[in-house]
C-alpha cells in the first residue's frame, strides 16, 4: 500500500474513533506508524487531509451506488436505500465521514444538490423523475423526495449505529427494507402492505 492511501485509511479510522474536533497530523502519523512531518508531503495541513479523506469517503460511496445494474427505476431506489444501510454498518468511519462529521466537502442542502454537486443524489433524482414520467411515483419535487427517502433511512442508521435498537443485523436490514417500500408507497400516493 502506497503512503498516501495508508495516510487516508488512517485518517478515516481516527475520524471514527476521535471526531473532527480531536482529528490530527501527529495523530494520523501515529496509527500509520510513519513522522509527522513524512505526512506533510502528502498533504500541507489538517484540512487538506480531512477533506482528502471525505473525498475519499464519498467516492466508496459513490462506487457503493454506482454498481447498481438494475433498469428499473424503484428497483434501483430499493437497492439505493439497502447499500446505504450496509455502507452505515460495514464501514462507519465513512459513513461518517460522509453522512455524520464535516470535513469540509460534504454538500449542502438545497444549492449543492440542486446544481448536481453530489453524483449519488442526483443519480436517486434521476430515478424519482423515471418513475414519476411512466405514472410510477406521485408527482413532485424529485430532489425533496429523494431527500425525504434519505433521511428516513439516515434516521433508522444512526438509531441501529448508536445502539438505540437492540436488534440484529439482519432484522436491522429487513426493518430497513420495509422502510423504503412504505417511503416508496407513500410517493406513490398509496398505503405500503408488509
Amino acid at each position: 500500500m502506497d503512503t498516501r492511501r495508508k495516510l487516508l485509511d488512517c485518517a478515516i479510522d481516527e475520524l471514527e474513533r476521535s471526531g473532527v474536533a480531536a482529528f490530527s497530523l501527529r495523530s494520523v502519523s501515529a496509527a500509520a506508524g510513519i513522522t509527522p512531518m513524512a505526512v506533510y508531503r502528502h498533504f500541507p495541513n489538517k484540512q487538506e487531509l480531512l477533506e482528502a479523506a471525505g473525498r475519499e469517503a464519498f467516492d466508496t460511496w459513490k462506487q457503493r451506488v454506482e454498481s447498481i445494474r438494475t433498469t428499473d427505476p424503484l428497483d434501483w431506489l430499493r437497492q439505493a436505500g439497502r447499500l446505504y444501510m450496509q455502507f452505515a454498518l460495514d464501514e462507519p468511519a465513512r459513513f461518517d465521514a460522509c453522512f455524520v462529521m464535516r470535513t469540509g466537502v460534504e454538500r449542502r442542502f438545497p444549492r449543492d444538490f440542486r446544481a448536481g454537486k453530489s453524483p449519488a443524489v442526483a443519480m436517486m433524482s434521476e430515478r424519482v423523475v423515471a418513475a414519476q414520467a411512466a405514472g410510477r411515483l406521485a408527482a413532485g419535487d424529485a430532489l425533496e423526495m429523494v431527500m425525504i427517502f434519505w433521511a428516513q433511512l439516515h434516521g433508522l442508521a444512526m438509531l441501529q449505529r448508536t445502539g438505540r435498537m437492540a436488534m440484529s443485523r439482519a432484522a436491522f436490514l429487513a426493518l430497513a427494507g420495509r422502510a423504503i417500500e412504505h417511503s416508496i408507497a407513500g410517493f406513490r400516493g398509496k398505503k405500503a402492505t408488509t
